[in-house]
C-alpha cells in the first residue's frame, strides 16, 4: 500500500522506484522505449539498421567522443571578436572617462586602479586602489564566498548537473531549441558541434574558455551559443562551414567578483542573458549586444547554483548554495517579483519547468525527493494567493532501492544530480550521483498547473561498466511527433540517442509521512528591473 495525497480532489500516489520493473542484468543496453515496450540491443549491433530503433534516431546527428581525442594542451588559439580590430591608443585618462560614461563610476575606479601608476599618477592610483577595495567589500557583503572549496560541498563540481564532473569525458551536453544541432563540452574545454547534414564537426577553444560547466543555446538565433566558464561568460557567433570555422568567435562578459560562472541561461525569446556563480550573491542579467550586466542582488542563501526559465519566461528560478531558493515573476510590463522559499535541509540540486508553469525540484538531502510547485498568476500576490496554492507537494521518493538477480544487484535512486523535464510535459528523466541507470517516469499536467498522473515508464542502463554523465532532451517543435528523444552522454564518451514513442509507427524523417510534513516558508519581495538602466 502506497502513500497518496490529495491534489485538487485527485488522490495522487506518491511514485516509489519500488513501482519500477526490475532492470537487466545481461550485457545488452537499453536502446529505446517503443510502443511501452523496453528495446535492447547489445553494442556491436548498435549501427544495425534492422533494429527496432533505428528508424526513430535518423534524423539525429550520430555524436561519439574518444577519450583519445581529447587534448591536454592548446594547439591553436581561436579569435575573440576584439581581436578582429585594430585598437585605438588613447590616454589611459579618455579611456577612464570614456568607461564611467558606458559602464559608470565603479568600473572607472577599477581601471584607474588596473592601470600603471606612472601613467595615472602616484596620488590617483593610491586613491582608485583603496576605492576598489572598498567597493570589493561592499560588494561582497556578508554572504559572499572568498574562495570556493575545491571538493566536496560547495565546490564546482558539487552544483553542476554533470555526474563526476571533474573527471567526466563529456561535462555538458545541449540541444538547439529550433533545429538539429548538438553542441557538447569535453573535458578539455573544447566544445564540438554535431548537426544534421553537415559533415565537418566546428570545434570551439578560446584561451578564457577554463572548467566549462553550462552551455546555452540563443532561442531565435542559429548559431550563438553562451558558455559558463571560469573566468565569465563567452557568448560564441559560429560559423559551421569548413572554410568559416576560422571565423567563429566569441565574446568575453566579466563582472566583478562574479567568478565561476556555473550556470547560463537564455529567455526564451532570446533578448537577455541571466548568469550566475557560486561565490556571488548577485544574478547577472547580460545585455550581450552591449556587453553590460545588471546585477540583481537579494541577501540570503549565499551564493547561486544555477537558473532555470519557464517555457514563456514568465518565471525564473534561482537555486542559492543554502536552503534558500526564489522564483521570479519576470513580466516586462511590471516590476519584476520575487518570492522567496525555505528547503527543510540540504539545497535544490535540480530543477525544471513544464508546461502550465509547473516547476519540479528535488533536495540535496537523504532521501532525495522530487516536490511539485504549482506556479499560478496570483502565487504573486500574497493577499489572493491561497495555502492550497503555495504549497509543494512530494511526488516522487527516490530513496535508493536494490535490484538483484542472483549474486548481483542494481542500486537506483539517491541524491539527484540531473533532471529534465520533455517540452511537452510528458517525460521526466533523473540521473543519480550514485547509480548506474536513469529513471525514466511518464507524467501528466493538468490545466491548473498541477501533476495529475505520474507512472514508472523503464530504467535506462547502459553497457557494462558505463554510467550517465549528463542529459538533455530534444526539443521538437512539433508536439504532435509521437518520437520524443532523450540523449544521454555516457561515461565512456558514446552519446545516446534514446526515442520515446508512444505508439508504433515508422517517424517522419516506501515513502513514509514525514514528507506531506515538511514545510515550505514564502516572502514576498520585489524589484524594479529595467534593463537600459545601468548599474556601477
Amino acid at each position: 500500500m502506497g502513500l497518496y495525497i490529495c491534489i485538487c480532489g485527485i488522490m495522487l500516489k506518491i511514485l516509489s522506484l519500488h513501482d519500477f520493473d526490475s532492470p537487466s542484468f545481461d550485457d545488452p543496453a537499453v536502446v529505446g522505449l517503443i510502443g511501452r515496450t523496453v528495446h535492447y540491443c547489445r553494442y556491436e549491433n548498435l549501427q544495425d539498421e534492422l533494429q527496432p530503433f533505428s528508424r526513430f534516431v535518423r534524423e539525429y546527428p550520430e555524436a561519439s567522443i574518444a577519450p583519445d581525442s581529447l587534448t591536454t594542451r592548446e594547439t591553436a588559439r581561436t579569435i575573440c571578436a576584439d581581436d578582429l580590430f585594430l585598437p585605438v591608443h588613447d590616454s589611459i585618462f579618455k579611456k577612464i572617462a570614456s568607461i564611467w560614461r558606458e559602464k559608470g563610476m565603479a568600473e572607472a575606479i577599477c581601471l584607474a586602479a588596473s592601470a600603471n601608476p606612472e601613467e595615472v599618477t602616484k596620488v590617483v592610483h593610491w586613491i582608485a586602489t583603496r576605492l576598489k577595495k572598498a567597493l570589493d567589500l561592499m560588494d561582497k557583503g556578508l554572504y559572499q564566498i572568498e574562495t570556493l572549496p575545491t571538493s566536496g560541498s560547495g565546490s564546482v563540481a558539487d552544483v553542476v548537473h554533470t555526474r563526476d564532473w571533474d573527471a567526466a569525458l563529456i561535462r555538458y551536453l545541449s540541444w538547439h531549441p529550433h533545429c538539429s544541432r548538438l553542441a557538447v563540452v569535453t573535458r578539455d574545454d573544447r566544445i564540438r558541434i554535431f548537426s544534421q547534414g553537415v559533415p565537418v564537426v566546428p570545434v570551439l577553444r578560446h584561451s578564457a574558455q577554463k572548467s566549462v560547466c553550462c552551455i546555452s543555446w540563443r532561442p531565435l538565433a542559429g548559431r550563438e551559443l553562451a558558455v559558463a566558464c571560469q573566468t565569465g561568460v563567452l557568448v560564441w557567433t559560429i560559423e559551421l562551414s569548413a572554410a568559416s570555422n576560422s571565423l567563429s568567435h566569441a565574446v568575453l562578459l566579466k563582472q566583478r567578483n562574479h567568478v565561476p560562472v556555473t550556470s547560463v541561461t537564455w529567455h526564451p525569446q532570446g533578448d537577455f542573458l541571466v548568469s550566475c556563480s557560486p561565490a556571488d550573491t548577485n544574478m547577472i542579467i547580460w545585455d550581450t549586444s552591449k556587453k553590460q550586466g545588471i546585477p540583481l542582488k537579494r541577501v540570503g542563501g549565499g551564493g547561486l547554483c544555477f537558473t532555470r526559465w519557464s517555457s514563456s519566461g514568465s518565471q525564473l528560478f534561482t537555486a542559492s548554495c543554502r536552503n534558500i531558493f526564489r522564483v521570479w515573476n519576470t513580466g516586462m510590463a511590471t516590476m519584476w517579483h520575487t518570492d522567496k522559499w525555505t528547503v527543510p535541509n540540504g539545497r535544490v540540486a535540480a530543477a525544471c519547468f513544464g508546461p502550465n508553469l509547473t516547476l519540479l525540484f528535488a533536495t540535496t538531502e537523504d532521501s532525495a525527493t522530487i516536490f511539485a510547485l504549482p506556479l499560478q498568476d496570483n502565487i504573486f500576490d500574497v493577499k489572493k494567493a491561497s495555502l492550497d496554492n503555495t504549497v509543494a507537494v512530494p511526488l516522487i521518493d527516490l530513496t535508493k532501492v536494490n535490484f538483484s538477480s542472483d549474486d548481483d544487484y542494481i542500486t537506483v535512486g539517491g541524491r539527484v544530480v540531473a533532471m529534465e523535464w520533455d517540452p511537452t510535459g510528458k517525460y521526466l528523466a533523473i540521473l543519480f550521483q550514485d547509480s548506474p541507470l536513469i529513471a525514466l517516469i511518464q507524467t501528466k499536467v493538468g490545466n491548473m498547473s498541477r501533476v495529475v498522473d505520474i507512472k514508472p515508464c523503464c530504467l535506462v542502463k547502459g553497457f557494462p561498466g558505463e554510467v550517465p554523465s549528463c542529459m538533455n532532451f530534444y526539443q521538437k517543435h512539433n508536439n504532435q511527433s509521437p518520437v520524443v528523444c532523450l540523449t544521454i552522454a555516457w561515461s565512456s564518451g558514446r552519446i545516446q540517442h534514446f526515442p520515446i514513442v508512444e505508439k508504433e509507427c515508422v517517424p517522419n524523417m516506501n515513502v513514509t509521512g514525514s514528507l506531506l510534513s515538511h514545510s515550505f516558508s514564502m516572502r514576498h519581495d520585489s524589484y524594479n528591473f529595467n534593463l537600459s538602466t545601468t548599474y556601477a
